[in-house]
């Protein structure tokens, strides 16, 4: 089983896998959990429904073995999970990870945190940041919580070297900030980087109307900014571009636009041990189930690799052609 070459119904190979540590979150984005749903009625996954770091290095190790390179961090809010430095470093000195990256919203980074995931193994750290506007950060994140940025970016930059951001643009709410966010990123060592609008979920009142494509943002910041093309990996899910004179690059991930599941080379794991093929999928698999019952790494290998091997997803190529009626999995819970 480990000799064979895990490609899916379209010849796409298994090296990435996204993992959701826990499904709760100190902020109510609206785009990923909007307050009225999310709110102290909604019921979370019991603890002993979730994974445990030691199934999660588990499941790791025998997934390096055909193919895994790279995993990332989730939530929710990854830093909510209690001592997430020592899943880092297991992932690193017991999966053997290549890279081990983490996404999170910084309110709970300090320059202490930082220096202890680095030391843990951390390769790189992405910001979520979809606004500067003290105004708007309430409007965009659902609580009144508030963190130094500059203080956060500085901290990023010393113990990482690159500051990498995410900003989810929605027209009518941060789209007039794009320009701001890149006036306080560049002078970093940086990627910034701008997502379109998604609809994943069933929560968040998605419509088309609210997405500003990429196409759009790339002419805004070229007539500001000279862009140089990069060349990047043909499994990456953006299109990057350097700032010329500045040791910053713009980056642009466009599902809606311009989708990429041709070179989709990423499968997802949820809190509760469910393994996702596609961000948009109706359903998971519980592989919890198989780890749990003590079986044999040769058949947590086969149930993975019959997953893989039948994965045909490539919902965002046909989201505007096949609407399934079925509900897409929160964002909040499959780690985006």
């Amino acid at each position: 089983m480990n000799k064979k070459i895990f490609t899916d119904m379209l010849s796409r190979r298994f090296e990435y896998l996204r993992i959701s540590v826990t499904d709760r979150c100190n902020y109510r984005c609206s785009y990923c959990m909007p307050s009225d749903v999310f709110n102290k009625d909604y019921s979370y996954i019991a603890q002993n429904k979730i994974l445990s770091y030691e199934e999660i290095i588990h499941l790791c190790s025998i997934l390096k073995r055909v193919g895994l390179k790279k995993v990332r961090l989730t939530g929710g809010e990854p830093l909510l999970r209690k001592n997430i430095d020592k899943l880092v470093h297991k992932l690193k000195t017991e999966s053997a990870i290549d890279n081990i990256s983490m996404t999170t919203n910084g309110s709970l980074l300090t320059d202490s945190k930082l220096e202890q995931l680095k030391s843990s193994g951390l390769d790189s750290i992405t910001l979520s940041l979809d606004t500067l506007d003290s105004g708007n950060i309430t409007k965009l994140n659902g609580t009144k919580k508030h963190f130094d940025i500059d203080a956060v970016l500085t901290a990023i930059e010393k113990h990482f070297t690159v500051v990498k951001t995410n900003t989810v643009v929605i027209k009518g709410i941060n789209d007039n900030e794009v320009l701001d966010i890149i006036k306080k990123i560049s002078p970093l060592k940086s990627e910034i980087r701008f997502i379109e609008y998604m609809d994943v979920g069933e929560s968040n009142n998605w419509n088309f109307s609210k997405i500003i494509p990429s196409q759009e943002l790339y002419n805004l910041i070229s007539s500001k900014y000279e862009l140089l093309a990069i060349e990047t990996d043909k499994s990456s899910t953006s299109k990057k571009w350097l700032m010329k004179n500045t040791d910053a690059s713009i980056g642009f991930i466009s599902s809606i636009t311009e989708p990429f599941c041709i070179d989709c080379n990423r499968a997802r794991l949820s809190v509760d041990g469910k393994i996702f093929t596609c961000l948009f999928a109706t359903e998971g698999h519980d592989i919890k189930k198989i780890i749990r019952a003590n079986r044999t790494d040769e058949d947590i290998l086969n149930y993975f690799y019959k997953l893989w091997s039948n994965r045909s997803d490539r919902y965002s190529e046909i989201r505007f052609l096949q609407k399934k009626d079925l509900p897409k999995v929160e964002m909040s819970y499959i780690g985006g």
